[in-house]
């Protein structure tokens, strides 16, 4: 689909490894990776590093499909990230799974681990998007958590609130 597979990484993997606020998990049945999921826990942040650093930083890339034409500009916009629920859902990810690791608990337990990391950090939600002609996608979100705050022609906005985790460890006896 992409001419550059490089320009797909550059944008909606690497980046994560290297920017502000930004996680990763990665999915290992015991042969290799077969899935992964990343994202920041402060947008706001990331989108400003990605625009002024990371994407100047990359060579130069002329597009060679129509896939291309599509993803080289949206990497050259400044809100790519940026949603109007934000300060709701300050964090975004990306998750991808091999054929092999879907619909057997891996994306699930990566948005859990995710979810539960972004919780003790106090991070109030999280949001990601996905495309409305994937079936797959747009019958699992909904099922770990998370509902549809926008929709546009092509895709939905997905978010999921998150209930900030107690890092006490000791219960308090009520007081009479």
């Amino acid at each position: 689909m992409f001419g550059d597979d490089q320009a797909v990484a550059d944008v909606y993997a690497t980046p994560y490894l290297h920017g502000p606020s930004c996680f990763a998990w990665v999915w290992d049945e015991g042969r290799g990776a077969v899935g992964y999921l990343v994202g920041a826990e402060d947008t706001r942040a990331f989108q400003r590093w990605f625009t002024e650093q990371w994407w100047p930083s990359r060579r130069p890339r002329q597009p060679r499909t129509e896939a291309d034409r599509r993803l080289l500009p949206s990497a050259n916009d400044p809100e790519r990230t940026l949603i109007p629920q934000l300060d709701a859902y300050p964090a975004h990810l990306h998750i991808d799974l091999l054929p092999e690791a879907q619909g057997r608990g891996a994306g699930r337990a990566l948005i859990e681990s995710m979810a539960k990391h972004l919780a003790e950090r106090g991070v109030p939600g999280v949001h990601l998007v996905a495309a409305r002609d994937n079936a797959a996608a747009q019958h699992f979100y909904p099922r770990v958590g998370f509902v549809p705050i926008a929709q546009d022609a092509g895709s939905v906005t997905f978010g999921r609130a998150l209930r900030p985790e107690s890092r006490d460890t000791e219960s308090e006896e009520p007081s009479s």
